[in-house]
């Protein structure tokens, strides 16, 4: 068995050395077509982190005048069979909140005399409300006295996370189609070892090799492109993260810092080079399989 294992990994590399050209290819538009539906992975896997992490999003928020009595406005809100309950948020609050969530523009309002963030009411519904209870009700909270101005966000949330599944969904597509593009050309490098290497297959077969024992070479060394290009998609996408971090780091901002927190786990990462092997083997079996 070790003198199986060490011919297959000889004529591997062999293979590889014939063609360093090919090989080199090969290599590349794996890494391209893994690189690209990883960035979609990381901004969307970042995405979804950030919905995981939001609290739950009031259906209608009212902004009220300074003056507004803001229990008594409470309290009438949540008289609507319809609502779950209405949380105060005073203008320190607010303020604090945008703190919180904008670190780096805090500093811009630290000098203001005055209140920057009106004070609103926070209204959440019951799960039993019809869908648009939340236009309803500000449309009513526009009437009533002390209130500036009255907004829905009951579809803000839904609309959010239809942009990260659209975004996901776009990743798996691009993806797809990328790596049928690397099991092509994977298919290609191996199609052009096999010519290379016609001659000596000829021999190994008039001199009885098994099927298994011409073709494992091929199965190895295309997996090793796959894995190779992977790992190359890995490497880059990671440097591309630490950059861009970096620059963020120096030069905040409020949006993109939020689509670029953290990098992916390492299960999500493992799967760059993971797929990668499977789509030079596969490549590898196609190839195979039309020239024998």
């Amino acid at each position: 068995m070790a003198l199986k294992v060490r011919y297959v990994f000889g004529e591997a590399w062999s293979i590889a050395r014939s063609g360093p050209r090919q090989t080199a290819m090969a290599v590349g538009l794996v890494a391209l077509a893994l690189y690209v539906p990883g960035l979609l992975a990381l901004v969307s896997r970042n995405l979804a982190r950030l919905v995981a992490s939001e609290k739950e999003i009031p259906a209608a928020v009212l902004t009220l005048e300074e003056t507004a009595d803001a229990d008594a406005l409470a309290h009438r809100a949540a008289a609507d069979p319809r609502v779950r309950r209405v949380v105060i948020v005073s203008s320190a609050a607010a303020l604090e909140r945008f703190r919180r969530t904008y670190p780096d523009l805090a500093a811009a309002l630290s000098g203001s005399k005055e209140a920057p963030f009106p004070p609103t009411l926070e209204i959440f519904l019951r799960s039993t409300a019809r869908p648009g209870s939340g236009s309803g009700i500000a449309a009513m909270g526009r009437g009533w006295p002390g209130v500036e101005s009255a907004e829905t966000e009951e579809g803000a949330a839904r609309r959010f996370r239809e942009a990260v599944r659209l975004l996901r969904g776009v990743g798996i597509f691009l993806g797809a189609v990328l790596a049928l593009a690397a099991i092509l050309s994977v298919s290609s490098a191996i199609r052009l070892a096999l010519d290379l290497h016609r001659d000596e297959i000829e021999i190994m077969r008039l001199m009885g090799a098994t099927e298994t024992a011409v073709r494992a070479p091929f199965w190895l060394h295309a997996s090793f492109e796959g894995l190779v290009g992977g790992g190359l998609a890995l490497t880059f996408l990671y440097v591309t993260y630490a950059l861009v971090a970096q620059t963020l780091l120096r030069q905040p901002h409020p949006v993109l810092s939020l689509l670029w927190a953290q990098f992916l786990d390492w299960r999500a990462a493992l799967l760059l080079p993971v797929i990668g092997t499977a789509a030079g083997f596969l490549g590898s079996v196609i190839s195979l399989g039309r020239k024998n």
